[in-house]
């Protein structure tokens, strides 16, 4: 897998996700994401609601980095605030 997501943490509005990037020219062990200015999430979400949605919010928007070739190399840090709209969409696929 190119990409893989090794942990997952939160304090307040700014969520840490950690991942492990290996394709094409990008190889990294430890690839830290901050997610800033996340608003609360929805109270129908559970904790493990919560840290799926961010995973696949962060991992769209890697891969949409990658693909343009503007990943930074040693960590980004992504707006947050449209997080939880991600759910409503992928739960209508």
């Amino acid at each position: 897998m190119a990409l893989e997501v090794l942990s997952v943490s939160h304090q307040e509005d700014v969520w840490l996700v950690t991942l492990k990037v290996y394709e094409g020219v990008y190889k990294k062990d430890e690839y830290i994401v901050r997610v800033v200015d996340v608003p609360l999430a929805p109270s129908s979400l559970d904790d493990a609601s919560q840290i799926a949605v961010m995973k696949a919010f962060v991992l769209d928007q890697v891969t949409k980095h990658m693909r343009r070739g503007s990943l930074p190399p040693t960590g980004m840090q992504i707006e947050g605030q449209h997080v939880w709209e991600l759910k409503t969409t992928s739960s209508s696929l």
